[in-house]
């Protein structure tokens, strides 16, 4: 009993090391700096097992390997800095996505190389799970949870109606299961934080893919924003439709778009994704939106051809 006793605070004092270092650790929100806010060492994270069923022996391996990743500055537990906007610039910030050859994963990228997300798409092509570790990356195979998703990707029968959600908050995603119902922040229920509406438009001799996005409101002085593709011209040169695609030397492709503000006049590009080649694509975007929104909308065009 006294061996038990032990290892039962053995395994606590390993729990302890982890949240500590959980909310004290900033490497990850200074890996995309000046893009984002310093996490605050105020926000509390639950960090535990994941919700997969895992034999016990797990657990200590599971805490240890977090520690030494926290320690590495490889953590990436908590999501917060994904929900806030990026500073509004002149430039759009340029990120990079690439596809693996079967086109089931996706992976997003700083313009530096830096890893960022990990998305994969399901069989039937109507499902996406968003993830902050790469499962190829040698340090986060044990932290990596398929079944432990930070934001998942749906879409409706026809896949032309895709909503974004963030699973949970990050102090409930990491309770063990049947306790998430006691998080002060969302009570275990995950929210919408974008849809997507596609549809098609005939644009001279060509067919236009087309987006509607809404955003929510993220908080009580926020309003819901609006985007809408911007409409590309026919080409009778080169017989195709023609985006301005700035910054970038982009290839013909169905995937392609542009979005603006609804409303505005200007049509002052928002986001913008189009292919650089064969399974590389380009993902720029400025204020109002986030990381995971614009890696959300880029994989509501699995399916454009």
């Amino acid at each position: 009993q006294q061996q038990q006793q032990q290892q039962q605070q053995q395994q606590n004092n390993i729990v302890n090391v982890v949240v500590v270092m959980g909310f004290l650790d900033e490497s990850y929100a200074t890996l995309l700096s000046p893009l984002f806010r310093a996490s605050s060492p105020k926000e509390k994270a639950i960090v535990s097992v994941s919700d997969c069923k895992q034999p016990e022996e797990d657990h200590d391996k599971y805490y240890f390997d977090m520690a030494d990743i926290m320690e590495m500055g490889l953590a990436r537990e908590l999501v917060s800095d994904f929900l806030e906007p990026l500073p509004d610039a002149a430039n759009l910030w340029k990120f990079n996505v690439e596809r693996s050859s079967d086109r089931r994963e996706y992976r997003l990228f700083c313009e530096g190389g830096e890893f960022l997300m990990y998305g994969k798409v399901a069989r039937d092509c109507r499902r996406v799970e968003i993830f902050m570790y790469d499962p190829s990356e040698r340090n986060a195979k044990t932290l990596y949870g398929s079944c432990r998703p930070a934001f998942i990707l749906t879409a409706n029968q026809d896949k032309t109606d895709w909503r974004l959600l963030q699973d949970r908050c990050d102090c409930c995603r990491h309770c063990p299961a049947g306790e998430q119902r006691a998080c002060s922040s969302c009570g275990g229920r995950g929210k919408e934080i974008l849809r997507a509406k596609h549809s098609n438009l005939e644009v001279g001799d060509g067919i236009n893919h087309c987006m509607d996005v809404s955003v929510p409101a993220s908080g009580p002085m926020d309003e819901e924003h609006r985007f809408v593709s911007k409409m590309p011209v026919w080409n009778e040169k080169v017989e195709c439709l023609v985006l301005d695609f700035k910054g970038r030397k982009i290839q013909a492709s169905a995937k392609n778009f542009q979005l603006a503000l609804e409303h505005d006049e200007s049509e002052r590009v928002v986001c913008q994704y189009g292919k650089l080649d064969n399974d590389n694509f380009g993902l720029d975007f400025r204020y109002p939106l986030t990381v995971s929104q614009a890696f959300g909308l880029a994989l509501t065009t699995i399916l454009w051809e």
